[in-house]
């Protein structure tokens, strides 16, 4: 395995802060704190903004990648859903 860039690492870093302010979001509102909300929109503590900076890190550190109508990652594939809305953006690698 490969030393991660210094882009990486900061995405990376980006990615865990997105994180730590959902889960203060949902510590704030009384949540439970042994648990971790579903990830779903509107059950991530997150707002629209930063929900898409952290599906685009995470589709950029961790390789997936959608082709068409399939999602590609770690060598599997799958279709999407045919309800997916999600405005998808090309990600240069």
């Amino acid at each position: 395995m490969k030393e991660p860039t210094e882009l990486q690492k900061q995405q990376y870093a980006r990615l865990q802060e997105l994180t730590a302010i959902a889960r203060k979001r949902y510590l704030d509102t009384g949540g439970d704190p042994k648990r971790c909300p579903s990830g779903r929109k509107g059950d991530d503590y997150m707002t629209d903004s930063e929900r898409r900076e952290s599906l685009e890190l995470t589709r950029i550190l961790f390789g997936v990648r959608i082709k068409g109508d399939r999602v590609h990652c770690q060598g599997r594939s799958w279709q999407l859903s045919a309800n997916y809305t999600w405005q998808r953006t090309p990600i240069e690698t």
